[in-house]
């Protein structure tokens, strides 16, 4: 299974975390930790719009995209954390999928892992796409709002900030080979955050080791070592986590991509492949690279992809595009 091309929609509008101070009932001193201990500065926030707005900023650059022909595109996994992110009777999925010509599609959420349901989604695009023709797609797409300051904070930890991603998964192709997925879920910690202090107090001192633990477990299982990995993609929770995992895994805090983390906080399901997007934009991977996507999420879910990047030579991409729409012409691709 490949991750063959990643979109991403980050508003231009930004809240320094100082400013958010009143709206989600922090002190000062809680503000100074989230900035100076944790990293974080600011939050994108997509002022103007709603959800489906959102979400369909990412969905035109997918449609409008050269490369992409929306009949192949057969799934849509919507991952989100917040379980309810929109009121009944609202279907916006489904007005999504008629608003950019996907109506044809198998559309559906995934949000039990809550922050980690994005990396969960690649283990069920995995299951669908045997099932598919070879020039058939999955799309996975993140995004939420932050319309509480319940939703926007996670005390002394993080600030949530609103982004969206959209990537296209395929059986072969350019862009970057899943060689393995682990998951780990410690329902001990469902209620890490409503549930007694103590549950909190032993979920942060097994939190670092644990996640260490489940790096290791994935790259063991693709017959790696922590040396072959160039980077490791995280989540933005925060910086002084990061510096921690790094520490424990005596793994170069260079090669975790923290750049975003002060830049737009922690977009729940979206951070790894927003990460990844400017990883590849930079030019920071080579071919045959391996890096990790990693991400945690409440609840506990801890995930890594190990994935292995593949140059994208123009040639190939033509030659997936003409026989794209060598089908469409025929025929094959019918709403």
């Amino acid at each position: 299974m490949h991750i063959k091309q990643i979109w991403s929609y980050i508003p231009k509008f930004v809240v320094p975390v100082r400013e958010l101070s009143e709206h989600l009932g922090l002190k000062q001193a809680q503000t100074k930790v989230l900035e100076k201990i944790h990293g974080l500065k600011q939050v994108p926030q997509d002022k103007d719009g709603d959800l489906t707005k959102l979400l369909g900023r990412v969905l035109a650059q997918v449609v409008n995209s050269p490369t992409v022909v929306p009949s192949s595109i057969k799934y849509i996994i919507y991952c989100h954390t917040i379980q309810e992110n929109f009121p009944f009777p609202m279907k916006v999925l489904q007005g999504l999928k008629q608003a950019y010509g996907m109506h044809h599609a198998i559309a559906f959420s995934l949000t039990q892992q809550n922050c980690a349901s994005g990396l969960i989604a690649l283990d069920v695009a995995a299951t669908l796409l045997p099932s598919l023709e070879e020039d058939d797609h999955i799309l996975i797409v993140t995004g939420e709002k932050t319309f509480s300051p319940i939703v926007q904070l996670i005390p002394n930890t993080t600030v949530m900030g609103e982004a969206a991603a959209a990537i296209l998964v395929g059986k072969s192709g350019p862009g970057s080979r899943m060689m393995g997925l682990t998951n780990v879920t410690l329902g001990q910690f469902c209620n890490v955050l409503t549930g007694d202090p103590e549950t909190l107090k032993e979920f942060q001192e097994i939190y670092t080791p644990q996640l260490c633990d489940v790096i290791h477990e994935a790259i063991d299982g693709a017959g790696l070592t922590l040396e072959d990995i160039r980077y490791i993609v995280p989540h933005n929770v925060n910086l002084s986590s990061w510096k921690k995992v790094a520490a424990r895994l005596s793994y170069p805090l260079e090669r975790v991509y923290t750049s975003n983390v002060g830049e737009i906080g922690h977009c729940f399901c979206s951070d790894p492949y927003i990460n990844l997007k400017e990883i590849s934009d930079q030019g920071l991977l080579q071919k045959d690279d391996y890096y990790l996507l990693v991400t945690v999420g409440l609840g506990a879910t801890f995930s890594v992809a190990v994935m292995q990047f593949a140059e994208e030579r123009g040639d190939e991409i033509d030659h997936t595009v003409d026989r794209i729409f060598e089908k469409a012409e025929a025929g094959a691709y019918r709403s």
